[in-house]
């Protein structure tokens, strides 16, 4: 993790693009870290609960990968049905 941060403003969370699963609103952002040594990157995803808790921070696409909106939502939905399936236990 990058950070271990909660959002401590609503407005940032409303700033954030969100992702509805099974009823429950999850905020989400996307950056790419650039390495300087070898010139390529990797993609990060931070994902928040409404409450501001952050839920995820990872790598989870390298530069050579090509993104769009589907493989973004999957990621999304993977980390959202863990985090509800550890929240049960």
């Amino acid at each position: 993790m990058r950070n271990n941060s909660i959002v401590n403003s609503t407005i940032d969370i409303l700033q954030m693009k969100f992702k509805i699963v099974q009823g429950e609103k999850f905020f989400y952002t996307i950056s790419f870290d650039i390495d300087d040594f070898i010139g390529d990157g990797i993609w990060w995803i931070e994902i928040f609960n409404v409450n501001g808790k952050m839920i995820c921070d990872k790598p989870f696409a390298s530069s050579d990968e090509e993104l769009d909106i589907d493989f973004i939502e999957n990621i999304i939905k993977e980390e959202i049905f863990s985090y509800q399936s550890e929240a049960i236990l």
